[in-house]
């Protein structure tokens, strides 16, 4: 992280177009793009927990200024603090809140920072005269090429990075992965790791749509999070515990495909997919004998801390920033290793000690990733970019 010793701007009070007051210090604006694009998901998620530290804690010297923008994107318009401050409207489409966002003029006004929420071509050219700030959350498009979405191909994620005044990783595994990709930067590289939201927490109640006895995974099965390695693992151990179940969240229902390789390996009926609200994925970790994780790249790896959070025993793959995030709070296995975590699954499943050990070490572990920190760190960068 880079030190700042530079001061906050001091400047007359700002009166947004919005109405809003604000006390002299780092004017800072989030440009709408993830926020007409995503209804939900981990980058929007990440700038709306950095949204509300910086509404709701002056101390950090982060004005943020309102979007004054019709969007799609949940967690900003449910959350009354955010969808207040940043003027936020429901688009209730995502072509209209896209469209909004490329014909609009973004005003001429007095920003330090433009902090870019994501790598459009039409991003480039907002805020004149800002200092801008960008995030790199991962580089699975460009170490992974077969694993590019629709998006990733319309984006200029290399040319945001090279024009950047300073950038942000969410991870040491990503800044080394984005390093190792795009070779030399000019702009200063901070790490902050995400937080974790205080409602994961452990002893939340159990739920009745989901088996009692569970080991559980969240989020996409396919390509390199590995969702059939798992289903191959369960089914090597499934003899350890009859009472046990596979269940995933998320990701969609199952494919007919999975549906088949289920009957096939004999786990069709203790294997369960469902969808949870945010609400409930606190009951859905907090009960689970364990938490599997087998991903092989991630750049940072949200539902890890989540896991820990809650008090979940928790499995993971060695593999970029999981180690960097789970520490000594997990146990590790080789990734694609169907037999090795066959074998850390029994493991933690037979040993009850282990378990306790790996909840105690989890809580900890997780206590030190705060979206409160984050911000604080975020902030300083901001600075040190003035």
């Amino acid at each position: 992280m880079y030190e700042s010793t530079v001061p906050l701007s001091r400047g007359p009070t700002l009166r947004t177009d919005f109405g809003c007051l604000y006390a002299p210090g780092v004017q800072v604006a989030f440009d709408e793009q993830i926020f007409a694009l995503q209804k939900y998901g981990g980058i929007s998620r990440m700038f709306v927990d950095l949204a509300r530290q910086f509404l709701s804690e002056p101390s950090l010297g982060v004005n943020l200024l309102p979007l004054n923008a019709p969007v799609i994107n949940r967690p900003v318009l449910d959350d009354d603090l955010t969808r207040t401050r940043m003027a936020v409207s429901d688009a209730h489409h995502e072509y209209y809140s896209l469209l909004r966002y490329l014909i609009r003029i973004r005003p001429r006004r007095g920003n330090d920072i433009v902090h870019n929420t994501f790598y459009l071509p039409h991003g480039l050219v907002r805020y004149p005269g800002a200092k801008r700030v960008v995030t790199v959350h991962d580089m699975i498009p460009e170490r992974m090429p077969t694993t590019r979405r629709r998006l990733d191909f319309l984006t200029l994620k290399q040319r945001y990075v090279m024009s950047a005044d300073h950038i942000i990783c969410v991870s040491e595994a990503t800044r080394d992965d984005m390093l190792d990709v795009y070779g030399t930067v000019s702009a200063p590289i901070s790490v902050i790791h995400h937080g974790v939201d205080t409602r994961f927490a452990p002893h939340a109640p159990p739920l009745s749509e989901v088996p009692s006895n569970y080991v559980l995974f969240v989020g996409n099965r396919d390509q390199y999070k590995n969702g059939r390695e798992l289903m191959q693992a369960f089914a090597a151990i499934a003899s350890v515990d009859p009472d046990l179940s596979l269940l995933f969240v998320g990701g969609g229902p199952f494919t007919s495909e999975e549906r088949d390789f289920l009957r096939g390996l004999g786990i069709a009926d203790r294997t369960q997919q469902t969808s949870l609200s945010d609400e409930d994925m606190p009951s859905a970790y907090a009960n689970a004998t364990a938490f599997v994780f087998p991903s092989s790249f991630e750049g940072f790896g949200m539902p890890v801390l989540e896991a820990m959070a809650s008090g979940c025993p928790t499995i993971l793959a060695q593999a970029t920033s999981l180690p960097e995030i789970g520490g000594e709070a997990a146990v590790y296995f080789s990734p694609g290793d169907v037999e090795e975590l066959a074998d850390k699954m029994t493991l933690v499943i037979k040993d009850r000690t282990l378990r306790e050990n790996l909840r105690f070490k989890g809580l900890e572990r997780a206590s030190h990733f705060t979206w409160a920190h984050a911000a604080k760190q975020t902030a300083e960068a901001y600075r040190s970019t003035l």
